[in-house]
């Protein structure tokens, strides 16, 4: 009898020691994280409440540091933005094998810790804004064949980059923004289906790459802002089912914008600091399913503003330094829904704003 007690009890030992372990590890790894002032995420289904997210943006991990996350064996994020984390440090994230969302924006990591990336196969969204990656690093992206969204804002990548990825045909977002990219670039992107989500903003595309877009029937998503866009390649978007769109610093004028009324899905739409004036704001009458509209820093009047009267669905509107004054900030009292309205720098007085508030109580609205 003794003897059977003692075999269940060593049996039972041996039995919970992976798991102790496992437990241990993980418990070290946390300890790690919080003691740099970054924080985790747990699942709260299963039993043991695993850690599947880390957080250690801005912390001063480093590269060897990293050692220290091997132990979170149901780990699904990973955020190092804004790190000391280089080539070196990616090293130690291959045997995270679960992991599904990368973040290395702002870190030192270049074409050749994109090497390591390639046994992350379950990856879907990575995030590698930086000087460091270049076309060649995009090569290394083809195995991660679950790939849906990826962020390559702020790196040298240009056309010839574009080739690579390609053949990542589950790619719905693509930040390219601030990257050397060009229209001649655009023609790769026509094979991705899928991409909803495409931003290239402060790039050097011209309305001659817009129609490379035509095919990607799919967009719904549109980041030009600060590019050399002009009315006339505003056309090419005519065939897509925007609902965003960002023209913000472009040289779009109110000719632009009876481009824009074929666009009849769009809820967001961000025109601050381009030629827009009131003229033009009559050709958005019929965008019914606006909610958010920037209009700042354009020259839009009290007489343009009447035109928006329409916009039931508006939520957002900004018209800070425009020509606005108490007459024309009346004509907003019929959007009911408005929550949030931005009027700096404009002529409207107090007495003005205490009468919108009257008619609009629950928009908050700055002045």
């Amino acid at each position: 009898m003794f003897r059977t007690l003692a075999l269940a009890a060593v049996v039972s030992v041996l039995c919970v020691c992976p798991s102790a372990r496992a437990d241990e590890a993980e418990d070290r790894a946390v300890a790690f994280v919080e003691k740099l002032g970054g924080r985790v995420t747990r699942d709260t289904r299963p039993a043991g409440r695993p850690v599947t997210k880390v957080y250690l943006s801005f912390t001063r991990v480093t590269d060897k540091g990293l050692k220290e996350l091997a132990g979170l064996k149901n780990l699904t994020h990973l955020n190092l933005f804004s790190t000391w984390v280089t080539d070196a440090g990616v090293k130690e994230l291959a045997g995270l094998k679960g992991l599904t969302t990368l973040d290395l924006n702002s870190t030192s990591v270049t074409d050749a810790g994109m090497k390591e990336l390639a046994a992350l196969n379950n990856l879907t969204t990575l995030r590698l804004s930086g000087k460091g990656v270049t076309d060649a690093g995009l090569k290394e992206l083809a195995a991660l064949k679950k790939l849906a969204n990826l962020d390559l804002s702020h790196t040298k990548v240009t056309d010839a980059g574009l080739k690579e990825l390609a053949a990542l045909k589950g790619l719905t977002t693509i930040r390219l923004n601030n990257t050397e990219v060009t229209d001649a670039g655009l023609k790769e992107l026509a094979a991705l289906k899928k991409l909803a989500d495409l931003d290239l903003s402060q790039t050097k595309v011209t309305d001659a790459g817009l129609k490379e877009l035509a095919a990607l029937k799919g967009l719904t998503c549109l980041g030009l802002l600060g590019t050399k866009v002009t009315d006339a390649g505003l056309k090419e978007l005519a065939g897509l089912n925007l609902t965003d769109l960002h023209l913000a610093g472009t040289p779009v004028t109110d000719a632009g914008l009876k481009e824009l009324a074929a666009l009849k899905n769009l809820t967001h739409l961000y025109l601050f600091g381009t030629k827009v004036t009131g003229v033009g704001l009559k050709e958005l009458s019929g965008l019914k399913g606006l909610t958010t509209l920037y209009l700042n820093n354009t020259k839009v009047t009290d007489a343009g503003v009447k035109e928006l009267s329409g916009l039931k669905g508006l939520t957002t509107l900004d018209l800070s330094y425009t020509e606005m004054t108490d007459a024309g900030v009346k004509a907003l009292a019929g959007l009911k829904g408005l929550t949030n309205l931005e009027l700096y720098g404009t002529k409207v007085t107090d007495a003005g704003v205490k009468e919108l508030n009257s008619a609009l109580p629950k928009c908050k609205i700055l002045n």
